[in-house]
């Protein structure tokens, strides 16, 4: 994505300016995202709340991508699409990891 939405995702210029230190890159923060899904996914079962949420936030961020792909620029990109479908499969994984650790956090021991 280019122009407006190639930082901070479109949102964060007209918050903080154009040159600010937090209006990074939208590939600045896939790599801060992927690398945290990496990381927390290598940890214990604890952190699964944290991959959720963070997966969800990554689905919502797609969308709103995806529909600045399709009525803002109109346009079609594939490695866009490949990364909310990759997105998707995350939450998709993170969930499941969710539900089975509340469930063996739930279970009582002998």
């Amino acid at each position: 994505m280019v122009g407006l939405w190639g930082r901070g995702l479109g949102l964060l210029e007209a918050f903080v300016g154009r040159d600010s230190a937090i209006n990074v890159p939208n590939s600045v923060i896939g790599i801060v995202f992927y690398s945290l899904q990496a990381l927390l996914g290598a940890a214990p079962v604890s952190s699964s709340a944290t991959l959720l949420v963070t997966s969800v936030t990554s689905v919502l961020a797609s969308l709103y991508l995806a529909l600045v792909l399709a009525f803002g620029l109109h346009d079609l990109c594939l490695v866009c699409l490949s990364t909310y479908a990759v997105n998707a499969a995350l939450l998709f994984l993170n969930w499941r990891r969710w539900r089975r650790c509340g469930r063996t956090t739930g279970q009582k021991r002998d």
